[in-house]
């Protein structure tokens, strides 16, 4: 009898997008540490030397295909196979073969395959890009605090059976927020797509036990991997939001959220709150999205939101021709 698959969900026929993706914290990698990584249908090898620099290569030894990940060590700033002892500094090139002092140039120019990495406000993150293309945009940081530096007041993070894009296209999908998590109100507002940022701004009139305050929720998404959203009302909350995917059917989401220092015992219940209501939504959304199919003509009416828009650039980090993007405003 024959295994059950289950229906094509139509996720495996996606592209993986290019760009920066989040494949650890920075903290998950110490001081001599190896870890080999399972991002974007693939393998990657990363480890830190003693000069705290993170590095990030193909998984196999150019040599005679030993994996990096298994049995190696850090040496100083490199990495030393196990299989042989060759050594491979961050660029890919060989340092050292303890059998032959006279490294051929081409191995002294590099010979294994690199990936750039970066770290970003406590955040390792990979530029993946089939072609090898290099970056095209910077990674965003956080916005400046009111009042000292922000507090990362919790962390979370979830392994889901859907393909990247359909997370952040969930950020779209106005009319779900009332349906799915009760929120009273659409959050519609300003937005706009300008290369390759996306920006959501919605603006509303609150009423509080202080009075009448207007409340802002600003959203930017750099790439398909990162996104900041700031909360502002009778708390202050900064979500930052990592999508990476693990292939084109499995996604790993990261969450830290941040609040202002020094704020009062008050504050501090109201703004646990907020972070309780965000991590509650994302943990509705969860079954459905382990059980959607993919739409590629969704039948769309008045108020859905500007999904088709979204779409239109999303499929820019699927062209992996050397192709800049246009400006665009929705």
């Amino acid at each position: 009898m024959s295994k059950f698959q289950g229906p094509d969900r139509g996720y495996a026929s996606l592209p993986i997008p290019f760009g920066w993706f989040a494949v650890a914290m920075s903290d998950e990698i110490a001081r001599g540490d190896i870890r080999t990584l399972k991002y974007f249908g693939t393998e990657i090898v990363v480890w830190r030397g003693e000069d705290g620099a993170i590095n990030a290569v193909d998984p196999y030894c150019p040599h005679l295909g030993a994996h990096l990940g298994v049995n190696s060590s850090v040496q100083g700033n490199d990495l030393r196979c196990a299989y042989h002892h060759w050594k491979f500094n961050g660029g890919g090139q060989v340092t050292d073969i303890p059998y032959n002092k006279d490294i051929p140039p081409q191995l002294k120019r590099g010979c294994l395959p690199t990936w750039p990495v970066e770290e970003k406000d406590g955040v390792v993150y990979v530029w993946n890009h089939p072609k090898k293309a290099a970056p095209k945009w910077e990674l965003a940081g956080l916005p400046d605090c009111p009042d000292g530096d922000w507090v990362e007041g919790e962390r979370h993070e979830w392994l889901i059976d859907i393909h990247a894009q359909e997370i952040t296209e969930n950020g779209q999908d106005y009319k779900h927020f009332n349906a799915v998590h009760g929120v009273q109100g659409p959050p519609e507002g300003d937005f706009t797509l300008d290369g390759w940022v996306r920006r959501n701004t919605v603006t509303a009139e609150m009423v509080t036990p202080r009075g009448p305050m207007t409340g802002i929720i600003d959203a930017i998404a750099t790439g398909p991997g990162q996104s900041i959203t700031e909360f502002i009302d009778v708390c202050h909350v900064v979500m930052s939001q990592q999508v990476s995917p693990i292939d084109a059917e499995h996604t790993h989401l990261r969450w830290q959220l941040y609040h202002p220092a020094g704020i009062s015992d008050g504050k501090m219940r109201v703004t646990r709150a907020r972070m309780r209501d965000l991590v509650r939504q994302v943990n509705q959304d969860i079954p459905i999205w382990n059980n959607k199919i993919y739409r590629t003509e969704p039948l769309l009416v008045k108020g859905d939101g500007p999904m088709l828009a979204y779409r239109r650039q999303y499929a820019r980090f699927y062209q992996f021709d050397d192709v800049e993007p246009e400006g665009m405003a929705a």
